[in-house]
């Protein structure tokens, strides 16, 4: 079903200068992501053999199978369960130079506040994250879900914005960690709201 929508959508990609200096470089990243795009990132970022962390809920298994189907890795693992090992393992195939991809306000929420596992695998890794939002000019709004799940509707122009790299520094006390954490969450919103706008100036 997301593979035939797909064929429907009028594609906007903003900021894809921002890769294109990364490959140049031959740096891999971590894609960041809110929650409430996993199935249209799984869309827009298929076979790109990214691995991909995600929650061991059922949930995430049906999310982890979505991924899969498009071409990409997953690990399973969250807060609850499993969690220290996804993350090694996650931090294992990022340093081997693989993509990933994270969202970082899942599996549970709140919406849109930053969780501390992405900060610590970037620190980890000394890869840099990059923020990626997608909204569509009409959608459907899965309102009862806690993180507000959207989906493109049928022949609608979807604007998929990349935002720039973020470097989080491998030699960071306690405190700086807290900064930083701050710092890439409002970086992160500051991607939605620029991504909102240009949606909503698209005739």
């Amino acid at each position: 079903m997301i593979l035939f929508l797909g064929i429907t959508y009028k594609k906007v990609w903003i900021g894809l200068e921002n890769l294109d200096h990364l490959k140049t470089s031959q740096q891999n990243w971590i894609y960041a992501s809110w929650h409430n795009n996993i199935l249209m990132d799984a869309l827009f970022l298929k076979n790109q053999n990214l691995v991909s962390l995600v929650s061991a809920s059922s949930d995430g298994r049906i999310a982890a199978r979505v991924l899969e189907l498009m071409g990409n890795q997953t690990i399973a693992g969250s807060s609850s369960r499993n969690g220290i090992k996804a993350m090694l393992t996650m931090i294992k195939q990022i340093r081997s130079g693989q993509n990933g991809a994270i969202t970082p306000d899942g599996p549970r929420g709140p919406r849109y506040k930053l969780q501390d596992g992405i900060i610590y695998i970037a620190q980890k890794t000394g890869v840099p994250l990059v923020p990626i939002h997608i909204e569509a000019t009409r959608q459907w709004i899965f309102e009862k879900s806690w993180d507000k799940h959207k989906l493109p509707k049928p022949f609608s122009t979807v604007v998929i914005r990349i935002g720039s790299p973020y470097q989080v520094s491998e030699n960071l006390k306690k405190a700086e960690l807290e900064q930083v954490k701050i710092e890439f969450e409002s970086t992160m919103n500051e991607n939605v709201e620029k991504t909102i706008n240009i949606k909503e100036n698209i005739k």
